[in-house]
């Protein structure tokens, strides 16, 4: 290759990686400044880690899946280290080593750039801000409804109405006691079916339907059913409605396939489909018939806080469910305390399949289906620190990357706040000596405004449409004649006004009309 094409080589950006221009970092530093600007606001204070660690700690702490989606390295002395694909591991070996020194209960919160090698879909991405909040040391319920309470006000005030999200939330420690109460022992393979809740019903759905149609097509119609089910109603209304005889409030779930005889079939089974992809998983792990039964009416119950307490009590006549439900009540009570109840779904069918989730686990969704992908996600543990050496630590938080909650606000149509460049722009008119307007500038910033200064010699015209592409609102035009009587010219570019301010007050006036 000559000297000339090598100098024409285009080389683009890694896939799965992306650009952020000034314009569309701006919707990203909305979003991480009203993430920061919340945790302080409830007393979290910030850590930073490295953007690396030991690829051991993450193969001890997350599993042979996650570390299969890291970007591993080998360094120059041959350690083996990989990009952190989350923050938990790496909050655990912090604390085990320095827990001690800190006032519990901690409260920490960190947003560092996460990678992850792994297969790129709408909302998933192989380089995104994590955004990780942890309130340690405190094992009142108190802790649970101030983590859901800080990620439900990141969401409202990032622009979404309690229209368009909504946060579920079940107690696995409930859950526990419940399977207990009717015979169930090993809860982690039932926990784990419950995860898999929408997953089962498309792998169940997608076996039948490629008896009927391509394979192809089966796999389409059952993911696309899957992500309808899962937004547009409760799994409970639409097992309830065999026994209505127009399926019609089906429709929506079924708006982006094709209408025919097929499909229509396909809306009369579903909830057949429903019933039996639950039942056969829990069949598989050994239940008996009654047991099933119970597990799956729960798994149908999702409703509001106080709603889902009076199901659940009816669903099963335990001696002590008062005392099996006493976390999700005082939780209610507490949502209901910080008002956001409007936002909140208790979910029976709710398990996140972590093994070390102990009690509240919780995610926040887009009611309307547009993401197949939780926005965030966590829970209560009762213990991550010891393992790496540290002191016994219980806890609870969540994770939460910028990207599926800022594709969200594009479909919605959020309007991102106004991009505040600058707020003064100083247009000097054919200067010698620009020592004046450097020490403005100088005290301008110093008075918290942000300042452009051009020092070229450029006619008045060409500085007011520099400003005005950088959207700036005022204006300071110095000329000489103005100099000469100690003042300058003050515009707003916006309306069009001006007027001569005596330079040792300019400042002052400034700081008065930009705050107002």
């Amino acid at each position: 290759m000559t000297e000339e094409e090598t100098k024409k080589v285009k080389i683009g950006k890694p896939s799965g990686f992306r650009d952020f221009f000034p314009e569309e970092y701006a919707k990203v530093d909305f979003v991480l400044g009203t993430m920061r600007r919340i945790s302080r606001e409830f007393g979290y204070v910030e850590y930073q880690t490295p953007a690396v660690e030991l690829r051991k700690l993450y193969e001890l702490k997350s599993g042979d899946e996650l570390v299969g989606e890291t970007f591993k390295i080998t360094s120059r002395s041959g350690q083996k280290l990989v990009l952190i694909p989350e923050l938990t591991p790496t909050l655990t070996r912090m604390l085990a080593e320095r827990q001690q020194y800190y006032t519990k209960p901690i409260r920490w919160f960190c947003i560092p750039r996460c990678y992850r090698d792994e297969t790129l879909q709408r909302g998933r991405v192989k380089e995104f801000w994590q955004y990780n909040i942890d309130i340690l040391g405190m094992d009142d319920i108190y802790a649970d409804a101030e983590i859901i309470t800080i990620l439900t006000k990141i969401i409202a005030e990032c622009g979404l109405s309690k229209t368009q999200f909504v946060v579920r939330i079940n107690d696995r420690n409930f859950m526990q006691k419940f399977m207990e109460a009717i015979g169930i022992d090993d809860f982690i393979p039932v926990f784990q079916v419950f995860d898999r809740t929408f997953k089962l019903l498309q792998d169940y759905m997608y076996k039948e339907f490629r008896k009927k149609m391509p394979d192809e097509k089966a796999i389409d119609f059952a993911l696309e059913i899957r992500h309808g089910v899962s937004s547009h109603h409760s799994r409970f209304e639409i097992v309830e409605s065999t026994k209505k005889e127009d399926p019609t409030f089906l429709d929506p779930i079924f708006e982006n396939l094709p209408q025919t005889d097929e499909t229509n079939e396909i809306k009369r089974n579903l909830p057949k489909y429903i019933v039996n992809s639950f039942k056969e998983a829990l069949e598989n792990i050994k239940l008996e018939k009654k047991q099933i039964d119970d597990l799956f009416k729960l798994s149908l119950i999702e409703d509001t806080p106080k709603n889902f307490l009076v199901r659940v009590k009816k669903l099963t006549k335990l001696d002590n469910i008062g005392e099996i439900l006493k976390n999700l009540e005082e939780l209610a009570q507490l949502l209901n305390n910080f008002e956001i109840t409007d936002y909140i779904l208790f979910d029976g069918s709710l398990a996140r399949g972590l093994d070390y989730y102990t009690g509240i686990v919780f995610e926040a969704w887009s009611k309307e289906g547009i993401l197949p992908r939780a926005i965030a996600g966590g829970g209560r543990y009762a213990d991550m620190v010891a393992m790496l050496g540290g002191q016994p630590l219980t806890g609870t938080g969540f994770g939460f990357g910028e990207t599926v909650l800022m594709e969200l606000m594009d479909e919605f149509k959020v309007k991102y706040p106004k991009q505040e460049i600058c707020d003064v722009y100083i247009a000097p008119i054919k200067l010698d000596d620009l020592s004046v307007i450097i020490e403005l500038s100088d005290q301008l910033r110093e008075n918290g405004m942000k300042t452009i200064f051009n020092p070229f010699d450029w006619k008045l015209r060409r500085h007011f449409e520099n400003a005005e592409k950088r959207k700036v609102e005022w204006m300071i035009i110095v000329g000489k004649k103005d100099l000469a009587n100690d003042a300058v010219t003050l515009r707003n570019i916006i309306t069009g006004d001006q007027e001569v301010i005596p330079l040792k007050k300019i400042v002052s006036t400034l700081v008065k009309r930009i705050k107002k």
